[in-house]
């Protein structure tokens, strides 16, 4: 633990495991905000206290708004076990899957064998249980699978942005359930989780600037990764625009470079054509006109065929997710920026 900080390195993918799995290694960064969820993590991180201390949070549930990290936990965990144990000890469904499976086997006459292969696990693991069907099959299969395993000793790790859409039942089976609600990061926390997004991208920020991202970037970590990343974007860009000593972009530059990058037309660019190259070309347009120029969402909307600014702070927020997570996309801006800048 670093200034009341503390990060647990979580296993990254191996290239034979299956979909939920395909993460890179990482690590899960947490403030004093969070240091019951610390507790809980190393107790099913450490390989030799598995047998004996694991089973004082099981089953564990894993709360809090959408990114605080319930998923990178579980997913983390899930990982680590199945290196262990093997891949037929550890099951991870989401809740939806979970439902499907069910069916599908109740269908297909495999009810039974189904009930087998998970009653045999050493790990299961549930993500999203408020977006568990509400039928009474699946609800009660689910009641009776908990009850199960956690009395054979397996353990059961689950994550839920809230309990109210779940039946009666199964908020009974959690209320005894250790629960940690986990909460956004707070700025030590927020600090380094932007010091390592930044040392993996090959950011090179001063210690002030750090500080200062992580005390006005307050919400969840892929928040966070997206302020990075736009000032990285801003940073360079002011930097090559100042050493070439030339105009500033215009809108009509942007599209101009857009379209041909794109291999579309400028035409079809300002129609109200809503095909689906279309609207990501707008929005990374959009995107670049509040990256590269002083114009407003309206002025904007006026200059990219007379849309509504709602229109356009709409593009700006969607392509601004896609910035965080999306390889192809942070790419396609970088070279954009590039061409855009040029001398």
């Amino acid at each position: 633990m670093v200034n009341g900080v503390t990060t647990i390195d979580l296993p990254g993918c191996d290239a034979d495991v299956g979909e939920p799995f395909l993460e890179p290694a990482s690590a899960f960064v947490a403030g004093t905000e969070n240091r019951l969820a610390v507790v809980a993590l190393e107790r099913l991180l450490h390989t030799e206290r598995l047998a004996g201390d694991a089973s004082w949070c099981n089953p564990l549930v894993l709360t809090g708004p959408t990114g605080v990290g319930k998923s990178h936990l579980a997913r983390g965990i899930a990982r680590h076990w199945t290196r262990l144990f093997g891949e037929d000890a550890v099951g991870y469904f989401t809740a939806i899957d979970f439902a499907r499976q069910l069916h599908a086997a109740r269908s297909n006459g495999e009810l039974a064998l189904f009930r087998e292969q998970v009653a045999g696990l050493r790990l299961l693991v549930v993500e999203n249980l408020q977006q568990l069907p509400r039928r009474t099959f699946v609800e009660r299969e689910l009641r009776d699978t908990l009850d199960t395993l956690v009395e054979t000793g397996c353990i059961v790790v689950l994550t839920a942005r809230d309990f109210s859409p779940l039946d009666a039942g199964l908020r009974d089976r959690l209320a005894g359930a250790m629960t940690v609600l986990l909460s956004r990061p707070g700025v030590a926390a927020r600090r380094k989780i932007l010091e390592q997004a930044a040392v993996s991208r090959g950011i090179s920020l001063a210690e002030e600037q750090l500080q200062g991202l992580a005390q006005r970037t307050e919400g969840p970590v892929p928040l966070l990764k997206r302020a990075l990343a736009e000032l990285d974007l801003q940073s360079t860009t002011d930097q090559e625009v100042a050493a070439a000593g030339r105009e500033p972009v215009t809108l009509k530059q942007i599209v101009a470079v857009a379209a041909r990058y794109y291999s579309l037309t400028q035409a079809a660019l300002l129609s109200s054509a809503r095909r689906k190259s279309l609207v990501h070309a707008r929005r990374v347009i959009v995107y670049l006109a509040r990256l590269l120029t002083d114009l407003s969402y309206a002025q904007i909307g006026q200059g990219l065929g007379r849309r509504d600014h709602s229109t356009i702070m709409h593009a700006q927020r969607s392509i601004q997710d896609l910035v965080a997570t999306d390889a192809t996309t942070q790419r396609d801006l970088e070279e954009l920026r590039r061409i855009l800048t040029a001398v």
